[in-house]
């Protein structure tokens, strides 16, 4: 086999190991915001963003959506599962845009992430705002026949908006931390 087949392959199976573990990280998830229990945290975007390093964002995009359909053969294609993982890779794409500027700065690490963590945070934290209040909650209150108990804007002021940036930034400062402690293993893997 040829090393560019070789390196091709070896390049696809690492991106499925990395969709492998995001997945498995989605069952590790907990509410934080009493009045939006169905917004939960977990660590499933950390492989996407180790992926980000390695493989640069559309190997980024290619792990986050491998998480993704991995969630929706195992739950089922049922509407409300794939509204909720829809908007899960929405959210990892909101992540992966503004870090993949940031690391390729010519800049040190720690301004690299510092950066990093404040405008994914910041970008997540409109983007999926704005998507939960004008398209993903009304759509799904409109299939399952749910009334809220507030009126939706404050929901996603109160209840959104917080969700997403205690979520970015406990999620950048985990990544953060692992990319810290395999800075040496990723320089020699990262994407040109």
């Amino acid at each position: 086999m040829s090393n560019s087949k070789e390196f091709n392959v070896r390049k696809l199976v690492m991106m499925a190991l990395l969709g492998a573990m995001a997945f498995v990280l989605m069952f590790i998830e907990f509410p934080i915001i009493p009045i939006t229990p169905f917004l939960k945290i977990d660590f499933s975007d950390i492989p996407v963003l180790l992926g980000l390093v390695i493989y640069g964002p559309i190997g980024a995009v290619c792990i986050a959506a491998i998480k993704c359909l991995l969630h929706a053969i195992i739950y089922g294609m049922s509407l409300g599962e794939l509204i909720g993982v829809g908007s899960n890779f929405l959210a990892s794409l909101t992540l992966i845009i503004p870090y993949h500027y940031f690391l390729g700065r010519d800049w040190s690490m720690k301004k690299k992430m510092s950066w990093g963590v404040i405008s994914s945070t910041l970008t997540m934290t409109v983007i999926m705002s704005l998507l939960d209040w004008l398209v993903i909650i009304p759509v799904y209150m409109a299939v399952f026949g749910m009334k809220l108990s507030i009126p939706l804007a404050q929901m996603v002021l109160f209840g959104v908006v917080p969700f997403n940036i205690i979520k970015g930034i406990v999620v950048g400062v985990v990544f953060w931390f692992v990319a810290t402690r395999l800075n040496h293993w990723l320089g020699k893997r990262t994407a040109k």
